[in-house]
This record gives C-alpha cells, structure tokens and sequence, in this order.
C-alpha cells in the first residue's frame, strides 16, 4: 500500500510539473495558477499524509508483533523442560 501511494504521489507531481511547464505559471497564490495543478497538490497532499499515516500504523504493528512473538518463545517449553517430564 505504501509503494501504492508513492508511485500515485510520482505520478502526481509529474502531472503538476506538466500543468505548471504548460501554463508557465509555478506559483500556486498566482491568480492564473493552474486549478488542475491545485487540484493535483491536494491530492498529493493528502496522499502524503496517508502514506506517512500507514507507515507509522505499520511501525506499530512491527512492535507489537516483535513482542508477541518474544512472548510467545518465553512460553514455549525449553528442550530441558520435555525431557524431565518424561
């Protein structure tokens, strides 16, 4: 998802890039400034807060999952623990 949505923002800022190149207008507080290409940047925005949204959940996710598992092998019986059972 997050590769998604950084080739969406590339694919994007080659869009704004075009607008801008085309209409010669680079400024967005221009007046002639390109709604396109404002449209475009809020979408890129908004993208970027997405993908830094989804990268933190995933950092998250990563901790949690690290703990788990180093809780889970502090439950599993040691190999000296089956054989004194026997």
């Amino acid at each position: 998802m997050i590769g998604d949505f950084n080739s969406m923002i590339g694919r994007l800022e080659e869009q704004i890039t075009a607008e801008e190149d085309l209409t010669r207008v680079k400024d967005p507080r221009h007046p002639a400034y390109s709604m396109f290409a404002k449209a475009a940047a809020k979408r890129r925005q908004n993208l970027l807060i997405s993908e830094a949204h989804t990268r933190s959940m995933l950092e998250v996710a990563k901790r949690e999952l690290d703990e788990v598992t180093a809780q889970l092998h502090d439950l599993e019986p040691t190999h000296d623990d089956q054989l004194s059972a026997a």
